[in-house]
């Protein structure tokens, strides 16, 4: 990391390392919930009313032009939430390092819910 870390010091460096980071890590993270949620592409597509070819791409780390909009409406698909922000370059190398399968899974909310102390009803008094 130290060295990738070195090597930014360059601005264009940081600016080709953020821009690879953010369309790899989502076409990764895409696929794996989908494989996640034993999908198929033509499966993804038919929830997000498009073409297995768009889904392809979506999956395709060289493609990196999803709109926001459209990985909103991928989140939905997924019943996962979208968070996009700023964040420092250290911070962004650490999360970015190693990436496991695990940590691009996302239980929809459902799931989730089910283990959510929050989410249950509160007994009537």
């Amino acid at each position: 990391m130290e060295k990738t870390f070195r090597r930014m010091k360059n601005p264009q460096a940081r600016r080709a390392y953020v821009e690879a980071e953010v369309a790899s890590g989502l076409a990764h993270q895409i696929r794996a919930l989908r494989t996640q949620r034993g999908w198929t592409q033509k499966d993804l597509a038919a929830r997000l009313g498009t073409t297995q070819a768009a889904v392809s791409r979506l999956e395709d780390p060289s493609y990196g032009r999803p709109s926001i909009k459209t990985l909103l409406d991928v989140g939905a698909a997924f019943d996962v939430a979208l968070q996009v922000r700023f964040v420092s370059f250290v911070r962004l190398l650490q999360e970015t390092q190693s990436v496991s399968r695990e940590q691009l899974e996302v239980e929809p909310f459902d799931v989730e819910a089910q283990r959510a102390a929050f989410h249950q009803d509160a007994p009537d008094t």
